[in-house]
């Protein structure tokens, strides 16, 4: 299946009709994204979401019920106007900053793994929104599991699946390959807020990003 799946390939993939898939879309239930009045669908964050439902926290599943994305945010993770305009250049100034504060152990070693990533496929997810990460959990490479936030004033061209410029970057620092897709299920969903989305742009410290991302976690991921 590709990275960017349509109606017809997620219908394939979970095995239930297109009517169905573009219901549970239209309701915010699945993690989708509409492009030109057609769905996509992230296959990361399919399986996410389908993980999810498989495996719906229970009193001990101690991973996923920590999965919340606002517990999983720091100030000094999140940075508001990035100087750069080139996709390597926002790659490098968001994993210096990481180091230098300490939440990385290599800057190097995770930039590599992330502009890998990216030359595979893109990681901009439309409406502005990329979800940056590495092919593969690098575990060893965090000292905690961090949701990293950057915002870039003007965007960046990060061929992004609806060719629009990316404002918002998210990079997932998970610990485990559960915690990651559970970070990318959850993200996707309060995306398709669009208050959420107003919220981003408004924001002017990190604290009020911290605080969009509670609040509209608490209402969608509630539905």
């Amino acid at each position: 299946m590709p990275e960017i799946m349509t109606l017809k390939d997620v219908a394939e993939y979970l095995r239930i009709n297109e009517r169905t898939v573009a219901k549970l879309a239209a309701e915010g239930r699945i993690p989708s994204m509409k492009v030109a009045s057609q769905w996509r669908f992230s296959r990361e964050a399919i399986d996410g979401w389908l993980a999810s439902q498989m495996h719906p926290a229970g009193a001990g599943d101690t991973e996923a019920l920590s999965v919340q994305l606002a517990r999983l945010m720091r100030a000094e993770a999140i940075r508001l106007s990035l100087a750069s305009t080139t996709r390597e250049g926002v790659l490098h100034e968001i994993t210096d900053f990481l180091s230098q504060a300490g939440i990385i152990k290599s800057a190097k070693r995770l930039f590599d793994a992330l502009i890998e990533r990216e030359r595979l496929c893109s990681t901009g997810i439309g409406k502005g929104a990329a979800f940056l990460h590495p092919r593969r959990v690098m575990a060893d490479l965090v000292v905690e599991p961090v949701l990293a936030f950057a915002r870039s004033d003007g965007g960046v061209d990060f061929d992004a699946v609806d060719g629009m410029p990316v404002r918002f970057f998210f990079l997932d620092c998970a610990t485990s390959d559960r915690m990651h897709l559970l970070v990318l299920a959850r993200l996707s969903r309060i995306l398709a807020d669009d208050d959420f989305v107003r919220m981003l742009e408004s924001a002017e410290d990190p604290v009020q990003v911290i605080n969009a991302v509670a609040l509209v976690e608490d209402r969608t991921i509630a539905k």
